[in-house]
């Protein structure tokens, strides 16, 4: 059988669900979420290099990927209009402890806990 990327792609690509409606506001956890995709090869190793480097440049390099990773969110600019995904990011950055949970989450999701055993970590 073969590959059909059309088909495939989702489950090919893992992801992770955030969900931080209390900490915007909300009744809920689950009344505001984002869903970010698993990071390219190349952009893994860069995350690792900002890593090594410190928490300001693991935070700098999370602001310049997070718009490219989000493949979903509930959060709009009006009722009916969805926030783009560089809005979506500049929010998330503009509260500490929405960025800490996100990218916390988003850092210990499998995929992530995966490449560190295959590096022998």
């Amino acid at each position: 059988m073969a590959y059909i990327r059309r088909k495939a792609y989702d489950n090919a690509i893992q992801k992770v669900r955030v969900d931080f409606g209390t900490i915007i506001g909300q009744e809920k956890d689950d009344d505001a979420y984002v869903v970010l995709k698993e990071l390219p090869t190349l952009e893994m190793i860069q995350l690792k290099e900002a890593h090594e480097k410190g928490q300001k440049e693991l935070l700098e390099f999370f602001k310049d990927v997070l718009p490219l990773i989000i493949v979903d969110h509930n959060l709009y600019e009006t009722e009916k209009q969805k926030m783009s995904n560089e809005d979506v990011a500049s929010f998330i950055y503009e509260k500490l402890d929405l960025t800490g949970k996100v990218i916390g989450e988003y850092a210990s999701a499998s995929f992530f806990t995966q490449q560190n055993v295959e590096d022998g970590k």
